[in-house]
């Protein structure tokens, strides 16, 4: 009998335990804050990190926008120069010249 009665009691204690600590709101209030703060500090440090990420990200778009436009010149050039080229070979050949 005894031990059914302290089984109950614990039973009844660990029910009430967590009930009584979510209406208590000076046993929760008091925690509160600080995890809060954490947060919002941790938070805060994401946010400036995605931000100098995002700031990489544009300058490394930048700097790929600047070397394609490089290479399209520097295909251009090579384009003229074979036409160039060509037309060297072809006037060459219209002359007699091996």
């Amino acid at each position: 009998m005894k031990v059914v009665l302290s089984r109950l009691l614990w039973c009844g204690l660990v029910l009430a335990v967590p009930a009584w600590a979510a209406q208590n709101p000076s046993a929760s209030g008091s925690q509160a804050p600080a995890p809060q703060k954490g947060l919002d500090q941790a938070i805060s440090t994401q946010q400036g990190e995605v931000k100098r990420l995002q700031g990489d990200v544009q300058k490394e778009e930048s700097r790929t926008h600047q070397a394609d436009e490089k290479l399209k010149q520097q295909d251009q050039q090579i384009a003229d120069l074979q036409r160039q080229l060509k037309a060297l070979q072809a006037a060459r050949q219209g002359t007699g010249h091996p």
